[in-house]
């Protein structure tokens, strides 16, 4: 259907894992032929070496989300649960829109490592804020607001000391721990974003995030009924203030919702 005619396939492999295919393709029928393949040979080789050198990054990249997240969970005892439902709640939202929408093919993958580390920045809240049973007195909510630009500082940290600054999903990365608690409407927190100034990332994990804190319970709530959460939600949209898109995705994925907050449930649940 694409046109192709004649084609070749490269297993890449590290050691004895295989990571993918290149596959190279050509309009044409018998366009590889042995003398070809032999003149391709090293730039074949130069992108294998490439490909491994970007896999070796991301990899390294994971290992340093995996560190922050332990730190995190050192201190925070919701954070684990937490953390992977909206991960998974941001994918399956990530992964609805990516078939609407013209989105990268590794998007929704990509956000699913991202958005574990949107409240990495809790690392630096005192724990008699972080871990207050109890709502937050405006001195309080100030500090613990003020961990999204400890994120971001985290975030840049992370990138510089793992050489990854020219890596383009760095910036999905800085967008998620920047934008999650942005609104649509300017209300938004810490630089009172509006609209399409709040990048899809961060839009899709605020959602995913809204939704977990309203039907688990916390230390100064119990969990919202489903009933209740989804008027909730659809009076931000109504409001301006949330995406009505990655809601609505969201709320349409009921079994998924389910499977995910089963799977993930908080210590004593």
């Amino acid at each position: 259907e694409q046109g192709w005619r004649s084609s070749f396939t490269l297993p890449l492999f590290q050691g004895e894992r295989l990571q993918g295919f290149v596959f190279l393709n050509a309009q044409s029928p018998g366009v590889f032929s042995a003398a070809l393949l032999e003149r391709l040979q090293p730039h074949l080789e130069l992108l294998e070496a490439l490909i491994q050198a970007e896999l070796a990054a991301i990899d390294s990249l994971r290992a340093a989300v995996r560190l922050a997240l332990g730190m995190t969970g050192l201190r925070d005892p919701e954070t684990g649960a937490h953390v992977e439902r909206v991960s998974l709640y941001s994918r399956l939202i990530a992964m609805e829109l990516g078939r609407r929408r013209a989105l990268p093919s590794d998007f929704a993958e990509d956000l699913y490592l991202f958005a574990a580390l949107h409240d990495m920045g809790k690392v630096g809240i005192p724990d008699r804020i972080l871990l207050k049973s109890g709502p937050l007195n405006p001195d309080e909510r100030h500090t613990m607001d003020s961990h999204v630009e400890r994120g971001v500082a985290l975030v840049e940290q992370l990138i510089s000391g793992l050489h990854l600054v020219a890596d383009p999903k760095m910036e999905l990365l800085r967008a998620v721990v920047a934008g999650h608690h942005e609104k649509l409407d300017g209300s938004g927190y810490p630089y009172g974003l509006r609209a399409d100034q709040i990048p899809l990332e961060a839009r899709i994990v605020a959602v995913a995030d809204i939704y977990d804190a309203l039907s688990q319970a916390r230390s100064y709530k119990p969990p919202l009924p489903e009933s209740q959460v989804q008027q909730i939600l659809h009076a931000m949209v109504a409001a301006g203030s949330i995406d009505g898109d990655c809601v609505a995705v969201l709320l349409d994925a009921r079994e998924q919702r389910q499977a995910i907050a089963a799977a993930y449930r908080e210590e004593g649940d």
